[in-house]
């Protein structure tokens, strides 16, 4: 059975990059991050275009999906991985330079720090560079978060995100629907494990967001509910751990 330890120290750290067509950007992405850890990880989802080679010219070690199966699943893949060859944890970030791996040292020094298994990035030390509308929707789901599941995460959307190898068979379990971001998160919250967060930049000149802050919501409330309610048929009491001050 795995459990997860007050104190652990953590030598060998992966980087973990989910990519579907970024061929203009993952290689330079895959670059700065092995300034910092020599071993990075591209889960190239079936993209069709030259993502995968790009990647691998840049120094990184890429597992190359057959079909598309969208971020969740190239992510289980990456966790998968990780596990088999012996990391002791995993720092995942997006290939399109959203995230700036320049900021990986924070996640390194936060942990050495505070020994949280689980660390998120957050934008929201600098929310002029978030637009308003995105702004709000942050605020909305980590208010919801904080109220029904006891866990306070400044940016619950952010995928830039550090992860002790202990924690991640909770999200592997048989039956989880992982995938992404949120349903990760819930994962986390309702088994207790604790999570701090990390104040990270990000580069507003090299990324226009697809993403819709109201889906977002919709989407996060929904699965919000399931995992709350689940939560009280079993009896947990989630404590709160506020870690935003990191």
């Amino acid at each position: 059975m795995t459990t997860i330890q007050q104190r652990k120290e953590v030598e060998k750290v992966a980087v973990l990059i989910p990519a579907y067509r970024e061929e203009n950007s993952v290689g330079e992405v895959v670059m700065e991050a092995r300034r910092y850890l020599p071993d990075v990880i591209v889960v190239d989802d079936a993209s069709g275009d030259e993502t995968a080679l790009r990647a691998e010219n840049a120094g990184a070690t890429v597992i190359r999906r057959e079909e598309n199966g969208g971020k969740g699943a190239a992510l289980i893949e990456g966790f998968q991985y990780v596990l088999q060859h012996g990391f002791d944890a995993v720092i995942a970030l997006d290939a399109d330079g959203f995230h700036d791996p320049n900021q990986i040292p924070k996640f390194l020094e936060t942990y050495h720090r505070t020994h949280l298994p689980v660390l998120i990035g957050s934008r929201m030390a600098e929310p002029h560079l978030v637009p308003r509308v995105r702004r709000w929707s942050i605020r909305v789901m980590s208010y919801w978060l904080s109220r029904l599941m006891g866990v306070y995460v400044p940016d619950p959307p952010c995928g830039f995100r550090f992860y002790r190898c202990d924690v991640l068979p909770f999200l592997l379990e048989t039956g989880s629907a992982l995938p992404a971001e949120f349903e990760t998160l819930l994962h986390i919250a309702s088994r207790r494990i604790r999570v701090g967060s990390v104040r990270i930049s990000k580069k507003p000149h090299r990324h226009k967001s697809w993403i819709s802050p109201f889906r977002d919501i919709v989407r996060f409330i929904r699965v919000l509910k399931k995992h709350y309610h689940k939560a009280r048929r079993e009896g947990s009491r989630i404590r709160m751990v506020r870690e935003d001050n990191l």
